[in-house]
């Protein structure tokens, strides 16, 4: 004969776990495995305050811990709401479904009846005598109106609105015992959530501010007690050769370096300054590198001619540039420049280099007046590559650029215009989130056309969809 399972009731369970830490500790599950909190997770949980904002690296738990802690405390309290806002809606599901997943494997008898089951909500009936009603409800990117108790802006810094968001929030914990939870991982100097957390703009008093880099957790880092006292006072390569999982090592080698200190280290980057500063590229430059006057000049390579043809005529200029790639190496080896040329004139000089020059790969740009010398030139020659100027495309040469400045695998000539070009390129991130790369126009270098010439002969060749310009290798963003 089955015996009955006996139901706990919110008093029962407040005199056996002492709260939302214990509670997940000894009643959770995911994938059927006990859950470990880290140390940060569980001082996250322990904080009362009423605004707690979070500056914190990607992929440590914060999205679980969160969903934990409404589960815990809508079985921990009568009549109590928890709302996520996140900046999509797949990402609202998802914060429901995880909830949803560790419901599933707590013990019967600590369950409360499950009344309401959906992908953006979750309501439980008490088990008490009251029988009232608990809820953890989810919306994409939008202030939750109407809604007292809990309020969790989950990557507040990444959402469009985020203003109207956080601010339609801070009035539903007013009358409610209820949190205020800013939650995000940085994006460049920007938006409310920076604000509250630099209080560059004012100060904001009542705001607990808790800061969780890579190192704080156990999944990237291989000694978080000792990297906690010491990896603050490192340099991001000293410490990530310290401390590093093999995971975040890889991590560190894919990205640029401010991107990896953005993504992992919750450094806020600011956008207003040069995407490559000086300290970058006068390294991969040198007094020694020749550059060839002439196609014919060009020496029979030992590697593969890779090139970028950045169009341009009125107001900008066009400009060349030939690459040696030496293995993973790009060696300059021709620059130069099309000022007032007209396009019949330029089609024909490319097509002697095509014709002269053992070439693995010309990219030109495509975009609005390029767009007919592109057809002619890929009609006739197969390493004729067209690319397409969009925010994404050029966000990805950009990174592919930096990261072989990063690595010192480019070499270019001691110029300084060239320099200056490259370093005038700023990356901004716009009202949407988005990213852009560009520079202010000049009477000598346009738009850094030389700069973008280079980039398109340097960028990592993705295979058949390269060309797309739609494909990002190395995302920015978060």
């Amino acid at each position: 004969m089955t015996s009955a399972i006996v139901k706990r009731t919110e008093s029962d369970l407040a005199g056996a776990l002492a709260g939302e830490a214990q509670f997940i500790s000894s009643v959770c599950r995911l994938d059927e495995e006990p859950i470990r909190l880290e140390s940060f997770q569980v001082a996250f949980l322990n904080n009362r305050s009423r605004f707690r904002w979070v500056n914190k690296s990607r992929q440590v738990g914060f999205s679980l811990v969160m969903a934990l802690e409404a589960l815990a405390r809508c079985h921990l309290r009568e009549g109590h709401t928890s709302v996520f806002v996140s900046f999509s809606l797949d990402e609202a599901k998802e914060r429901i479904l995880l909830a949803r997943q560790v419901f599933d494997d707590m013990p019967a008898s600590f369950q409360k009846r499950l009344v309401v089951d959906s992908k953006t909500e979750l309501t439980f009936e008490s088990n008490g005598p009251r029988k009232r009603i608990s809820r953890i409800l989810s919306v994409p990117s939008k202030a939750p109106r109407g809604k007292k108790g809990d309020i969790a802006l989950d990557e507040l810094a990444h959402m469009i609105n985020d203003r109207e968001v956080y601010r339609g929030s801070t009035a539903l914990i007013l009358r409610s015992r209820g949190q205020l939870t800013g939650c995000s991982t940085p994006l460049g100097r920007r938006g409310i959530f920076w604000e509250i957390d630099s209080e560059s703009m004012r100060r904001y008093p009542h705001h607990s501010r808790q800061v969780v880099p890579w190192w704080l957790s156990r999944f990237f880092c291989r000694d978080v007690p000792r990297a906690a006292r010491d990896a603050p006072s490192m340099t991001t390569a000293n410490r990530v050769a310290a401390f590093g999982q093999q995971t975040l090592v890889e991590q560190f080698d894919s990205l640029p370096l401010d991107d990896f200190q953005q993504e992992l280290e919750a450094t806020f980057v600011d956008e207003s300054y040069s995407y490559y500063p000086y300290e970058l590229i006068l390294p991969c430059t040198s007094d020694d590198l020749v550059l060839h006057p002439d196609f014919a000049s060009l020496p029979h390579p030992t590697g593969r001619l890779v090139a970028g043809f950045d169009v341009g005529r009125v107001r900008d200029h066009s400009e060349l540039a030939v690459f040696e790639q030496q293995g993973e190496r790009y060696v300059c080896r021709l620059l130069r420049r099309y000022e007032q040329v007209p396009f019949a004139d330029q089609e024909a000089d490319l097509r002697q280099l095509l014709d002269r020059v053992p070439l693995a790969r010309l990219s030109i740009d495509r975009s609005g007046i390029g767009m007919h010398l592109t057809e002619n030139l890929t009609r006739d020659y197969p390493q004729v590559q067209a690319e397409v100027f969009t925010n994404d495309s050029k966000e990805r040469w950009a990174t592919d650029f930096k990261i072989l400045l990063q690595r010192r695998d480019v070499a270019l000539p001691r110029d300084r215009d060239l320099v200056g070009q490259i370093h005038s390129i700023k990356r901004r991130v716009l009202p949407s989130g988005k990213v852009a790369f560009d520079a202010e126009r000049t009477h000598r270098a346009g738009h850094a056309d030389r700069f973008w010439a280079i980039a398109l002969a340097c960028q990592k060749e993705r295979g058949p969809a390269s060309g797309s310009g739609t494909k990002i290798g190395v995302r920015v963003l978060g």
